[in-house]
């Protein structure tokens, strides 16, 4: 199959790199794959990088009419099977394509906030049952969803001690990470509230992730005990260096299903998560990981505390989470699962002509 990822972006979250990994696997398949989109972006680079083929989209808005167009031509001279757009811009551009070019023409909602300009999309992939349900109470029909969880590469085992002394995590720290953008509804500063519920001076936070903005000033100016709370910045490594830590917490006000969930699995990390959006599907209370509710320092200091003081509990919680990953979150299990959507919808399109 000839397949066209598009993607509006010029940051870096969990949706570029479900394009990344997406588009990886596929190609691994043996199938031919361009992305289009902005490439004065990290996904841009990250094309670059694996030597995928790329064009430059602009798509300044809904209504670039030149994007829309160079699209269109895109998909005709390359002779595109599926064009596949991610989040609400590019399933536009990629429903209009696909309708004018008689493609077939899929969609990602990757949060629970993307629900409109999909329905020119001949079917859409949510990335949880919560995505789900919320498309459904938008009104888009159950025969055109499907749920396919994001999935991500398995990681290489590295010395943890060795980790931890390269961070600088003293040797006897409960340490805790958190890795995600630092905007509201990612909520560090939850989190960081949560720390100072916490009695123990031995469980110290590490927060991952680029601490450049407005939002996360305001993180940076809570009271916060000296030594307790560590800025990593922005890590282009984070899979690798969560196996230096304890515990994994994702301290979300709004959510999808976060990547670095299943790079925690990975790692053997135990989870604490909040209760929204699809998280509590992967992180299973008292299985998987523990579930709070969003908002409350308290009760998230309460799990970390509890997970510091019962490290066998935490163990198990670490080892079911991984068996899980195995099971369910996979790269290879959700690029085999978006191919047999695709060869689904080519089947029907056969069938009609």
């Amino acid at each position: 199959m000839r397949i066209l990822h598009v993607l509006h972006s010029h940051g870096y979250g969990g949706a570029e790199s479900h394009v990344i990994i997406l588009m990886r696997g596929q190609i691994a398949q043996g199938h031919e794959v361009m992305f289009a989109g902005p490439l004065d972006s990290w996904l841009g680079k990250a094309c670059q990088e694996h030597g995928i083929p790329a064009t430059h989209l602009r798509m300044t808005g809904l209504y670039d009419i030149g994007s829309h167009l160079r699209l269109l031509r895109l998909v005709k001279t390359w002779g595109a099977d599926i064009i596949h757009g991610h989040l609400v811009r590019a399933s536009y551009y990629a429903g209009w394509a696909g309708r004018l070019s008689g493609t077939v023409a899929i969609s990602t909602a990757h949060t629970t906030n993307a629900l409109k300009h999909m329905d020119r999309c001949d079917h859409i992939i949510a990335d949880s049952k919560a995505n789900e349900t919320n498309l459904l109470a938008y009104g888009h029909p159950q025969d055109k969803l499907s749920v396919i969880y994001t999935g991500v590469p398995d990681a290489p085992r590295h010395d943890c001690q060795a980790i931890r002394q390269e961070l600088g995590i003293p040797e006897d720290t409960f340490a805790v990470v958190h890795a995600g953008r630092f905007i509201r509804d990612k909520g560090q500063d939850v989190l960081v509230r949560a720390l100072a519920e916490v009695s123990d001076p031995k469980v110290r936070l590490y927060l991952i992730g680029a601490d450049d903005t407005d939002y996360a000033a305001q993180v940076h100016q809570l009271p916060q005990t000296p030594g307790r709370v560590t800025y990593l910045g922005f890590r282009s490594d984070v899979q690798r260096i969560l196996q230096g830590f304890d515990l994994y917490v994702q301290p979300s006000r709004r959510e999808g299903l976060p990547l670095a969930v299943s790079e925690a699995f990975v790692a053997r990390l135990p989870v604490i998560a909040t209760r929204v959006g699809g998280m509590p599907e992967v992180v299973l209370h008292e299985q998987t990981g523990l579930v709070v509710t969003p908002d409350t320092p308290t009760e998230m200091g309460q799990a970390i505390t509890r997970l510091a003081a019962d490290r066998a509990f935490a163990r198990q919680l670490a080892e079911n989470g991984r068996r899980f990953y195995d099971q369910h979150l996979t790269e290879h299990t959700m690029v085999n699962r978006a191919l047999d959507v695709y060869r689904g919808h080519l089947s029907a399109l056969a069938l009609a002509h």
